[in-house]
């Protein structure tokens, strides 16, 4: 794993956690609130995946590229 990918993959964890923690504190107070901690808790646990798994290895290397041309 190349330095660029281990920041990739601990950003990733930190947006992933944050991101968890957000849609936890959504999901208490009523049920339209609750969706939105559904969809934060979603996209966090997507976020982990991406950015930890060596199946997405080749979509984290073409963010990369974008963003370098940006």
């Amino acid at each position: 794993m190349k330095l660029n990918e281990k920041w990739i993959v601990y950003g990733g964890w930190i947006v992933s956690g944050l991101s968890v923690l957000a849609g936890a504190a959504f999901i208490w107070p009523h049920f339209h609130v609750a969706l939105l901690g559904f969809v934060l808790i979603y996209m966090g646990v997507r976020i982990f995946n991406f950015s930890t798994f060596k199946e997405y290895e080749e979509k984290r290397m073409k963010i990369l590229e974008s963003l370098r041309k940006w």
